[in-house]
C-alpha cells in the first residue's frame, strides 16, 4: 500500500509547496520604509523562530518562521546577529541599510553546518 501512495504524494507535496511560495504566504514584501529611513526585510525560511540583534541590542520583535519581518532603521551599516530562539544556530555579519530601499536577508539553515544559518543579502 505504501508503494502505491508514494508516487502520488511526493508530486502533490511539491505542488503544494510551489503554490504556497507563489502565493507569498506570510510575506510582507510590499513594505515602504518611513521617510528618511530604510528597512531590513528578514525572510525566515529556517524552520526556527529567530532573535534579531542590531549592533548588540535585541530587536523588539523576533523573526517568526515562514514570515518576512520588516525592521525600519536609519541608513547606515549595522552589525546584525541572528540566534535561534530555542537552540544553538547563529549568524553574524554587517548589513547595509539604504535610504528609501529594502535590504532583504534570506535566512536558511546552512546545509554544510547545522549549527549555522546561511544568509543571502540583496537590495530592492
Amino acid at each position: 500500500m505504501q508503494r502505491i501512495f508514494r508516487p502520488v504524494l511526493l508530486p502533490l507535496a511539491a505542488l503544494g509547496l510551489l503554490l504556497a511560495t507563489a502565493a507569498g504566504c506570510g510575506r510582507d514584501e510590499d513594505h515602504t520604509p518611513p521617510a528618511g529611513m530604510g528597512s531590513i526585510m528578514l525572510r525566515n525560511n529556517s524552520g526556527d523562530d529567530i532573535h534579531v540583534y542590531f549592533n548588540g541590542a535585541l530587536a523588539s520583535n523576533r523573526a517568526d518562521y515562514a514570515n518576512t519581518t520588516p525592521y525600519d532603521l536609519a541608513p547606515g551599516s549595522y552589525r546584525v546577529s541572528l540566534t535561534e530562539r530555542r537552540g544553538w544556530r547563529s549568524w553574524s555579519g554587517f548589513v547595509d541599510v539604504l535610504e528609501k530601499r529594502l535590504t532583504f536577508m534570506d535566512v536558511q539553515v546552512d546545509l554544510q553546518n547545522s549549527y549555522a544559518y546561511d544568509v543571502v543579502i540583496f537590495f530592492d
